[in-house]
């Protein structure tokens, strides 16, 4: 019992590893086809470094962020902060406000790699 219960496990933490790969491969693949790229940590975190063309908008001022830049809300925005958390909850944000193709790609550490290889 305990030995499939260590397989399953592992199978779990194994896809979401995997998922994680291919949030960010589809970020990317997003981006380079002209999606918004928004980084939604604060001013001082983005200053500390940032991706390439992403635009800075803190995770509480998402959705009026985006109407002042009068983004369409069929745009597509693919969105990203420290750990993901904060661009998850800007992402239901947006999907609350109507927003129909806002995209969470997690975590700028796990991104940037992606990016780096990429020459974006």
């Amino acid at each position: 019992m305990f030995k499939t219960m260590a397989v399953v496990v592992l199978g779990l933490v194994l896809a979401a590893c995997g998922n994680a790969g291919d949030t960010g491969q589809a970020a990317l693949t997003a981006v380079q086809g002209g999606a918004l790229l928004v980084d939604v940590r604060t001013a001082e975190e983005f200053a500390t470094g940032h991706l390439p063309g992403a635009i800075n908008i803190p995770h509480g001022e998402i959705v009026e962020g985006l109407a002042a830049l009068k983004t369409a809300k069929s745009t597509e925005v693919v969105l990203y902060c420290r750990s993901g958390n904060r661009s998850g909850m800007a992402t239901s944000s947006l999907a609350e406000a109507g927003f129909s193709n806002a995209m969470n790609a997690g975590a700028y550490s796990s991104l940037k790699p992606l990016w780096d290889a990429a020459g974006s």
